[in-house]
């Protein structure tokens, strides 16, 4: 079981850091996109929204699964408890705010439509990322906690 958790928690790492690298790049994506003169990069950051939602809801399972592999709610404290609850709050973000956000930047419409895409995209991704941070932190936070708070 402990081989299993470890390449279940290795899973997850590397989906959860492929959403924060595709999303890095996102929001210049869309400034240039809302500007209307790069269709290719239209098609090519809206690769780049499908693969975020694949990643995240790939971290979400594999957070899920490795969680409950070892050992479940009674085996992780509230570090983890709290990250798994942000795990859900990325999922939703992405979702709800950056996947609408994109789709609304390039189906067109009003300038007014476009420029709110784009700033739900940004925002979206921002929150995201300073979200991803947050739970990079509790993660590692039974190691470095007891280091820098003594």
């Amino acid at each position: 079981m402990l081989v299993l958790k470890w390449i279940l928690v290795i899973l997850h790492v590397i989906t959860a850091a492929a959403w924060f690298g595709l999303g890095l790049r996102l929001a210049g994506q869309a400034r240039t996109v809302a500007e209307g003169n790069a269709p290719a990069l239209a098609t090519d950051a809206g690769r780049s929204v499908w693969w975020m939602n694949v990643f995240v809801v790939l971290t979400l399972v594999f957070s899920v699964a490795a969680f409950l592999v070892g050992g479940g709610f009674a085996g992780y404290g509230p570090a983890y408890h709290t990250s798994l609850l942000l795990m859900l709050v990325l999922t939703g973000l992405q979702f709800f705010v950056i996947r609408p956000g994109w789709n609304g930047l390039t189906s067109g419409g009003s300038d007014d439509d476009i420029e709110s895409a784009r700033k739900r995209v940004a925002i979206g991704t921002g929150i995201g990322h300073l979200t991803w941070l947050v739970v990079l932190v509790l993660m590692f936070w039974q190691y470095l906690g007891p280091l820098l708070f003594g």
